[in-house]
Parts: C-alpha cells; sequence; structure tokens
C-alpha cells in the first residue's frame, strides 16, 4: 500500500485546521477562551432578539444614526458581570433600502484582543448582501485608515466604547447586562 502523497495529507491538515476553527470558541493563549467571526457568524441576524431605537435615541454619538434596530446573538446569564465570548450584536439603521443600510457590530472574541481598548471586543462594519447575508467591509480594534464608523472621519470605537466598562463595553440603553 502506498504512504498518501505530502500534498494530499498537507490538504488533509489545512482541512482539519480550518474547520477546526470556523467560528467555534477554543481556548486562546494567555487569556482564555476565543471566538473568531466570519461573515456566516452574522447569517439571519435580524431573526435574533431585537431592540428597536427611535430616531433621535442615542448618546449623541455615531450612535445616533436615526431610526435603526440593535440584534443581540444570546443573552448573558443571570449575574454575569460580562458578555460571553461569541456573544455578537449588530446595529443596523432601518430608515434606508436594504443596500444602503448601516451596519455595525460587536463581537466578544474574548481572550487578550484589544487588551488597550474595549478588552475582548472585536468591531466590524458589515454591508448587506441580502436578507439573510452580509460581507464584512472591515474589522479589528476600529475602522482603518480611510474609512469612517457611522459618516464621522474622526471616530474610532474604543474612544466611547471604553466609557461603558461597567456594561462590558457595550454601549446600548436596551442591551445591559443587568436588563436582560
Amino acid at each position: 500500500m502506498r504512504a498518501p502523497s505530502r500534498v494530499v495529507a498537507g490538504t488533509l491538515v489545512l482541512t482539519l485546521g480550518l474547520a477546526a476553527g470556523c467560528g467555534a470558541p477554543e481556548s486562546g493563549e494567555g487569556g482564555g477562551e476565543t471566538f473568531l467571526a466570519f461573515a456566516s457568524s452574522f447569517e439571519g441576524f435580524r431573526g435574533w432578539e431585537s431592540f428597536p431605537v427611535p430616531e433621535g435615541m442615542g448618546d449623541g454619538t455615531v450612535h445616533t444614526l436615526g431610526p435603526r434596530t440593535e440584534y443581540l446573538n444570546r443573552r448573558p446569564a443571570e449575574g454575569d458581570t460580562e458578555f460571553a465570548v461569541g456573544t455578537i450584536l449588530v446595529k443596523e439603521t432601518t430608515s434606508e433600502a436594504l443596500a444602503d443600510r448601516k451596519v455595525f457590530a460587536m463581537v466578544k472574541r474574548g481572550g487578550d484582543y484589544n487588551a488597550a481598548g474595549a478588552r475582548g471586543w472585536e468591531w466590524f462594519e458589515l454591508k448587506n448582501l441580502d436578507e439573510e447575508r452580509v460581507s464584512i467591509v472591515w474589522r479589528g480594534v476600529g475602522p482603518p485608515a480611510g474609512e469612517m464608523y457611522g459618516g464621522d472621519p474622526n471616530a474610532g470605537c474604543n474612544g466611547c466604547h471604553v466609557g461603558a466598562k461597567e456594561n462590558d463595553f457595550v454601549l446600548s440603553d436596551a442591551i445591559t447586562l443587568e436588563g436582560l
């Protein structure tokens, strides 16, 4: 019997490695459990628990984008002092056509990610592809050079969210550790 070729063996290792890392929480080096979100992680977000936010509500920053809906993929357990790794929050404006809506998200990536800002959280701008699917425009600790957050060229995510440390960096009147 012939031994598998290096190409076949390498493909098998790559395939198994990718399958193991497809958005499932895993142990992170030095920082605990981690979660890596992909575009598929946001599929069907409009079916998650939703929190309509009327126009004029917000904190006076880019969160005042007009009427919008905030979505949460899972609630924290009662008494939790932070959101669980793998928690996803999506904020979508609602007054435009689907393709023109502003869609932002924050994902509790966990570990040591974003240690100098909203610890454990990763920020996203998303683009609607259709009613169910989105693409990722950018992701990271804030928008990349040349990109804006909510139309504000000076805005970053951490600058405001660090002020909500008591709510695990989530800026929302409806999505709170104590109120869910």
